[in-house]
């Protein structure tokens, strides 16, 4: 019997609800409305950008993910090598769409080779001896001029898209691609990221070049009877049954986690789905996570540490109280700013319902052990 969950982008029967972000989404993308999308990491980000392309029939979409960029050219050479490569699996004319592609974007040294065992060419991209800085001035309004040329709109998906603030030069790398997104007429932008204070900082921050220039979305939590619902349908779909209430207490257990709800009703189903298995799924999961909340924590200051696990163990209404800071040895209120400061900017932490949490619902579970 097969586990009708899984950890990969969810397609089709499971994917779970965002319907009105879905029509949204698809309404701003056809409309030429720049959108940036925000949520935590483990949030569903991603596959919800896969279900919109899929219902962007009318459009060529055209992923890209930035979390591995470190430099500018890092950023223009995977915009390049995103656009050539999803515009090769598109065209119906293989043999002249590396002509079509220069022709349009003449600063781009293009190779191609064909492979008499696909039909896709197989392309590599260089940016040549031009400055980085013109590459990223025209790119987007090079691919503007192809989509043009050849009757297309493109909705471009620009994933991770606050890793580009840790580069160098990074105001005038947004500058640059900002240029090209306000002139752009057949181009639509989705930008989508997880550290969300550094994502809002770039479009409500008047002093930045991203400023008021794209429409602002952050992702809701899926309701938890919704979600609860959802869960029992694919184990109906994959030959077992399961309560409401024991779907909605995996839902609640995790906090409505896209990411967590799959893994742990994925991990459950493997154990039999009997609402005694319940327990052990749980510990399971937490403890699979282990290896990943473990970088996270040792990458922090010792000062940092403490703060995070404080908040975890006590979700404080009042983090500079003074009983808070005594309590867990966290020492003056300075201290405390800049190490909140920081956590914030790694969207560890997060005042929600009028106390302060860590934002990752297991990972606050895993550090209460500690």
């Amino acid at each position: 019997m097969n586990n009708p969950f899984n950890l990969a982008i969810a397609h089709g029967d499971a994917f779970c609800n965002r319907t009105a972000e879905k029509q949204l989404l698809c309404q701003n993308m056809r409309s030429g409305i720049h959108t940036v999308v925000y949520a935590s990491r483990r949030s569903g980000k991603s596959s919800l950008a896969a279900v919109v392309g899929e219902q962007l029939t009318d459009m060529v979409y055209i992923y890209i993910d930035l979390f591995s960029v470190t430099s500018p050219e890092d950023v223009a050479e995977k915009i390049y090598r995103g656009i050539v490569n999803t515009l090769g699996r598109a065209a119906t004319d293989k043999a002249s769409l590396a002509q079509r592609i220069l022709k349009s974007f003449t600063r781009l040294r293009l190779n191609v080779e064909f492979d008499p065992t696909t039909p896709l060419p197989e392309f590599s991209v260089s940016l040549g001896e031009a400055p980085v800085e013109i590459h990223l001035e025209y790119i987007i309004s090079s691919l503007d001029g192809y989509c043009s040329t050849q009757g297309i709109k493109v909705c471009l998906v620009l994933d991770e898209f606050q890793e580009i603030c840790e580069l160098k030069d990074s105001k005038k790398v947004e500058a640059l691609i900002r240029g090209g997104m306000q002139s752009a007429k057949n181009v639509s932008f989705l930008m989508m990221g997880s550290r969300r204070t550094i994502l809002r900082d770039m479009f409500e921050d008047r002093k930045r070049p991203f400023y008021k220039s794209a429409y602002v979305l952050q992702l809701p939590r899926i309701p938890v009877e919704e979600f609860a619902a959802f869960i029992v349908s694919r184990y109906s779909a994959g030959g077992k049954s399961l309560s409401h209430e024991v779907a909605k207490d995996m839902v609640e257990f995790v906090e409505a986690y896209p990411y967590y709800v799959q893994k742990l009703a994925m991990l459950h189903f493997d154990m039999g789905g009997s609402a005694d298995s319940i327990p052990a799924a749980k510990r399971l999961l937490v403890e699979m996570e282990t290896v990943d909340f473990e970088g996270l924590f040792l990458g922090l200051t010792n000062h940092q540490k403490r703060l995070l696990r404080a908040v975890a163990k006590q979700k404080p209404a009042n983090i500079y109280s003074l009983a808070f800071m005594t309590s867990y040895r966290l020492g003056s209120q300075g201290g405390v700013q800049t190490s909140l400061a920081k956590l914030k900017k790694l969207d560890l932490v997060e005042m929600r319902n009028e106390v302060w949490r860590v934002v990752d619902p297991v990972f606050e579970k895993w550090l209460t052990t500690q």
